[in-house]
């Protein structure tokens, strides 16, 4: 084995079990290691600065039973009120849909793009002189 190939192993090995570390400390609250980070079984002190990790607190001890079930809602609309509120929606949305194709019929139209001037070719070695240039005296005439 070569020396690159060996330092590659080395390497591999050394970022390998810093993972495992990591991971396996990951989900234990009670770990020296989460401690020596700032978060973990020994919490540091009201008002102390916290550290990188943050571990959860039992602050708030009620929990929701998960096995109840809320009773049944008893208020329904009944189907004709449910009937006259799609038939106003859609009255609604026809007007909004009138509304917008009348303000788009009365928006202005853009003006033609015009083409540019034609300028002298700059192919010379010096520039054209400024007489050579045609600049109009006033902006073309909107139609």
């Amino acid at each position: 084995m070569n020396a690159s190939a060996s330092k590659r192993l080395r390497i591999w090995r050394a970022l390998t079990l810093a993972a495992l570390l990591s991971s396996g400390t990951a989900g234990c609250a009670n770990s020296p290691v989460l401690d020596l980070l700032g978060g973990g079984a020994d919490l540091p002190p009201a008002g102390a600065e916290e550290g990188l990790i943050q571990r959860a607190r039992d602050e708030d001890k009620v929990w929701p039973n998960l096995a109840s079930v809320p009773p049944r809602p008893t208020v329904f609309s009944k189907p004709a009120e449910r009937q006259a509120l799609m038939d106003r929606l859609k009255v609604e949305r026809g007007e909004d849909l009138a509304s917008g194709a009348e303000l788009e019929a009365r928006a202005p139209v853009a003006p033609a793009r015009q083409a540019p001037p034609t300028l002298p070719s700059m192919g010379t070695d010096a520039p054209p002189p400024v007489s050579a240039i045609t600049i109009p005296d006033a902006p073309p005439a909107s139609p």
